[in-house]
């Protein structure tokens, strides 16, 4: 039953969009699949475990429109949800049983537009929570104690949580404290542009629903650091962000993104003070003199 990496080994099927049930695999192979954008709906877990040892696993599943599911336990048990059509977003997975102590689940989540997240140990949670994001693929793997399977720097799990309502802005074209509409709002209102695509506030219920929490994140920033900040780019519509080379999807056209330049302080002192301040995702872009913020996920990192 056992072989010379694994003790205990791990079997497990997962449930695709359009495809059903997979074969079982073991011991760190995916169930799922990868860059056919297909959600992961359900998985079957089951431990086979030499017989001298009590080891069991408690599998939990966070799915799309129903939060998380009650804890299942037995080797047939569904974890998630078949024939909804929703997606699995995040997993919780635990050993117990009188040997449990001695070793440690592991397991990682592909999650849609952010490809394989860290691995993460029993009890922890894997995948995203509150950013409307499928799952993918699933690897799972028992190891005894001492064991890590941590990336430094790389996330294994995000819950956004919006920040409660604030009062209504007394001066209609200010979005904040600090910052009004005008400097937040799409190119296509900047007379130098000329673009014309939309009236500089594409799809008007984000508004309320995505960019108060960015909106937050500036206020604050521009008061811990005491100095002006420069938005170069918040609000996109779909044309406008195809004209910048915007990736498809891109938060900006959803209200979840904000380009800054801070005088004073390199992009990479500004991302890590606003990830400091506010738990945001923050980019920065050492060439082109910018920092990138947007929802938790990406932490601090550069790119070029």
């Amino acid at each position: 039953m056992s072989n010379q990496l694994f003790d205990i080994n791990t079997a497990y099927s997962g449930h695709v969009q359009d495809i059903g049930w997979g074969p079982e695999v073991r011991n760190g192979v995916g169930a799922g699949t990868t860059g056919q954008n297909k959600r992961l709906e359900a998985f079957k877990l089951k431990l086979e475990v030499p017989d001298d040892l009590e080891v069991k696993v408690m599998k939990r599943a966070h799915v799309q429109d129903f939060g998380w599911l009650d804890p299942v336990y037995e080797d047939d048990d569904i974890c998630g949800t078949v024939g909804l059509g929703k997606e699995l977003q995040a997993i919780q997975l635990q050993l117990y049983g009188k040997d449990a102590d001695q070793y440690e689940i592991w397991f990682q989540l592909h999650v849609e537009n952010k490809g394989w997240m860290n691995w993460m140990s029993g009890g922890e949670l894997a995948g995203t929570v509150g950013l409307a994001l499928q799952a993918e693929d699933i690897r799972i793997m028992v190891f005894k104690k001492g064991v890590s399977l941590k990336t430094d720097g790389v996330v294994g799990f995000v819950e956004y949580v919006a920040p409660p309502a604030k009062d209504p802005v007394v001066d209609a074209n200010m979005a904040g404290k600090y910052f009004s509409w005008a400097e937040l709002a799409c190119d296509c209102i900047k007379p130098e542009y000329g673009f014309g695509w939309c009236d500089g506030y594409p799809e008007q219920d984000l508004k309320n629903q995505n960019a108060p929490y960015l909106i937050d994140i500036l206020d604050r920033l521009r008061e811990y650091l005491g100095a002006m900040i420069i938005v170069t780019s918040m609000i996109r519509c779909g044309d406008c962000n195809d004209h910048w080379g915007g990736i498809q999807g891109s938060y900006h056209t959803t209200w979840q993104a904000v380009d800054i330049v801070v005088p004073g302080f390199s992009p990479y002192e500004v991302a890590v003070a606003a990830n400091k301040l506010t738990g945001c995702g923050a980019r920065y872009y050492r060439a082109s003199g910018f920092t990138h913020l947007e929802p938790p996920g990406c932490g601090v990192y550069c790119q070029e």
